[in-house]
């Protein structure tokens, strides 16, 4: 009897990275009711969707004319929007979402980044081991989701807005309630856990100010 509840639990998860697999390879991405994408623009080899819940018919992520775009994207409750504006360049962005990202114009962006816009769990103990309980039994409830009873609640989220013209470099890690400003560049590998401000250069972790830059 455990041999055939194991089986069973293995083919649901089985069954699910499937799905995600199809879900990735999707070519008609225009088609598809999550996702507005103008024929201007591209989605190169490696960008996918990640629901960690049920898929709305909605809008989550809008992109711009003229754009190049590989990127992850990750929902993990059912709310979110991710929007991209003209002529964006990114290398290789995961975009993970509870609110809202926004990338302004003409923004180019390398590899290996990643941009939160949330605590993805509360910083106090009492709140947080509630959810790493649930990550192990609703593995096996849900087909290998762990996401889908998460308490948001207790979860600090704030938009991301990153402006017009910005440069970020490979592997920088963006934080939520971050504005970077016009113009700004991420030196790479920095954590951008605050504002930065238009035209300058900002490095390190946490990503200070090192240079200002000639409009």
């Amino acid at each position: 009897m455990k041999n055939i509840i194991l089986k069973s639990i293995r083919n649901k998860i089985v069954n699910r990275i499937k799905q995600k697999i199809k879900l990735s390879k999707e070519k008609n991405f225009e088609d598809s009711f999550y996702l507005f994408k103008p024929d201007s623009s591209v989605l190169l080899a490696g960008t996918h969707f990640d629901f960690r819940q049920e898929i709305h018919k909605r809008l989550y992520v809008e992109i711009g004319q003229r754009c190049l775009i590989r990127a992850e994207f990750t929902f993990e409750s059912n709310s979110g929007y991710v929007r991209i504006g003209n002529n964006v360049n990114l290398g290789g962005v995961h975009f993970l979402c509870k609110t809202l990202i926004e990338i302004e114009d003409d923004v180019m962006m390398a590899w290996g980044i990643t941009i939160y816009d949330h605590n993805s769990h509360s910083i106090y103990w009492d709140e947080r081991k509630t959810d790493l309980l649930k990550c192990y039994t609703e593995y096996f409830e849900n087909n290998g989701n762990n996401g889908i009873g998460k308490d948001w609640g207790t979860v600090i989220t704030k938009p991301v807005k990153i402006q017009s013209k910005v440069w970020v470099g490979f592997n920088v890690i963006i934080l939520k309630g971050v504005t970077i400003g016009e113009g700004a560049v991420i030196g790479a590998g920095s954590v951008v856990a605050s504002d930065i401000p238009a035209w300058t250069v900002a490095v390190g972790n946490p990503a200070r100010v090192i240079k200002f830059l000639n409009k």
